[in-house]
Formats: structure tokens, C-alpha cells, sequence
């Protein structure tokens, strides 16, 4: 029985040797995880409804792409709202002031919250009047609540800090409904 137990301990012992010794060859010198690995943690692809206003600027349309699936939600939307951000590839406008970038994305799963905190670009410049500023929120709502329909609430955020308006049109200082926006 002894002997046995001996066994069993020495088998354990190489196999948790040999696991580590095939993660850290995985382990490039720089610490980056090698490309096998990443590939076998991807998760599929997801296509995603985003919208753009079009060219007229009283509406907007809608186009379709397929991004990487993430673990996260919080990854996720950042994905979505990056490709919003670089605009329409087919017909429609820009919906969002150059520069705009989505620094981060937190989403708060026991109240349905979602924070999206972006960089100062897109508050930096004037938005051109109502119109603007409602395609702006328009765009990302909606694309908010088609592709994550279970975000109830969403706060602006701009380097961190709550703000008031984008346009001053909008008030930013609560919350936002997606629904509402469909």
C-alpha cells in the first residue's frame, strides 16, 4: 500500500513538472503568451448591428460586421463601439467629432449599467448644433441596445469624469436608457 502511495505522489510530481515546463516553452522571453495559446483561447466571431446617420443627417442606417467574440462584456463593447468609432465602410456618415476614442468600458452586471468613459476628443470641439449631438447619441445607443440588449443604463463618461452635455442638448448627468433609443 505504501509503495503505491509513493507511486501515485511521484506520478503527480511529474506530471505538474511536465505542465509547467509546456507553459513556460509557451512563454516567450519578452512574457508574451505564444500565438498558439492565444489562437486556443479565441472565442469565435459575432456579428454586430452598428449605426451611422446618413447622409441627409435627419436618421440613421444601420450596417452589419462580424468582430472577435470576447470573454467579457466590458471587451466586447469596447470592440463594438471601436468599430463604430472608425465609421460607416458603405453608405452613411461619421457620427462621432475625429479623434474620438472609447478609453474604457465598464459594465455593472447587478444594475444593468453600463460606463462607457471616452477621450476629450469627443467633447473638444463643437458638435454642430442638436442635430449632430442627437446622431452622435443616437448611433451609439442604438447600437448599444441592438447588440447588448441586456445594458438598461448607460453613463457617459469623458477622461474619467461625468459630464453634463456633448452638444448641450443632451443631458448627460444621469443615465441614459437604450431602449430608448430604437
Amino acid at each position: 500500500m505504501r509503495r503505491f502511495v509513493l507511486l501515485f505522489v511521484a506520478l503527480a510530481l511529474v506530471m505538474a513538472g511536465l505542465s509547467y515546463w509546456y507553459v513556460a516553452r509557451q512563454v516567450d522571453t519578452d512574457g508574451d503568451v505564444d500565438d498558439e495559446l492565444e489562437i486556443a483561447g479565441e472565442m469565435g466571431t459575432r456579428a454586430v448591428t452598428l449605426y451611422f446617420g446618413n447622409s441627409q443627417g435627419d436618421g440613421l442606417i444601420s450596417e452589419t460586421r462580424t468582430i472577435q467574440a470576447r470573454r467579457y462584456r466590458d471587451e466586447e463593447v469596447e470592440a463594438v463601439v471601436a468599430e463604430l468609432l472608425r465609421g460607416p465602410e458603405r453608405d452613411g456618415v461619421r457620427s462621432f467629432p475625429e479623434g474620438t476614442l472609447l478609453r474604457r468600458a465598464f459594465y455593472d452586471e447587478d444594475n444593468h449599467m453600463l460606463y462607457l468613459d471616452f477621450n476629450g476628443a469627443l467633447v473638444a470641439e463643437e458638435m454642430g448644433g442638436s442635430t449632430m449631438e442627437l446622431m452622435t447619441m443616437g448611433s451609439l445607443l442604438r447600437t448599444i441596445a441592438v447588440d447588448f440588449p441586456e445594458v438598461a443604463h448607460v453613463q457617459f463618461l469623458v477622461e474619467g469624469l461625468e459630464v453634463e452635455t456633448l452638444g448641450g442638448n443632451v443631458d448627460l448627468t444621469r443615465p441614459l436608457r437604450p431602449g430608448d433609443w430604437l
